[in-house]
């Protein structure tokens, strides 16, 4: 593995600025990392202001990246940037928890 490789990449790195997402497609966990690194706080700010509440925004971030992780494929192939992917992902998992009772 390269330096270049193990180098945090920013969101919106690659052609069409979904290197990340392909690479997670693929199963780099490399690469899941550098994504979670890149948008950690703002993915966990969106999942604390829908919940209110540190216990569900903690498990509200598991499942917004266990769902990045298993549907990167099909977020890879969405429009915009990796980082409007990612958080647009946040919101929607949040969102859908939000109308259910907790």
């Amino acid at each position: 593995m390269t330096a270049a490789e193990t180098q945090p990449h920013a969101p919106g790195d690659g052609v069409g600025g979904h290197l990340l997402l392909e690479r997670v497609a693929a199963g780099d966990a490399l690469a899941f990392g550098n994504l979670y690194d890149a948008v950690v706080v703002e993915t966990y700010a969106i999942c604390l202001h829908n919940l209110a509440n540190p216990s569900a925004a903690d498990k509200a971030m598991v499942r917004t990246w266990i769902f990045i992780w298993s549907h990167a494929a099909a977020l890879n192939d969405q429009s915009g940037s990796t980082q409007s992917i990612v958080l647009s992902t946040a919101w929607a998992v949040t969102s859908q928890h939000h109308t259910r009772p907790l």
